[in-house]
């Protein structure tokens, strides 16, 4: 296998990762609930937000970021 072949493996598996469904990670429901109001219902709508976004979705708090973030460390992903 060359080079290009494990970076195109890579590029799909993270696309995989990014495309999970948000409901499907072990959330819990009620900031699920904020977030799909929000239309964020993928890692990928997480990942292109900041922590300021996020802080100021009402109802969100920095303890629910906080455990979003460390939800995105599992993953090797962060906020924007």
């Amino acid at each position: 296998m060359d080079v290009n072949e494990l970076l195109n493996q890579n590029e799909l598996h993270m696309d995989q990762v990014l495309s999970a469904k948000l409901d499907e990670l072990g959330l819990a429901p009620d900031v699920l609930r904020i977030l799909k109001g929000r239309g964020i219902t993928t890692l990928r709508d997480l990942c292109s937000r900041s922590r300021d976004d996020l802080l100021a979705i009402r109802f969100l708090g920095e303890s629910n970021v906080d455990t979003i973030e460390r939800l995105l460390n599992t993953f090797d992903l962060k906020l924007k």
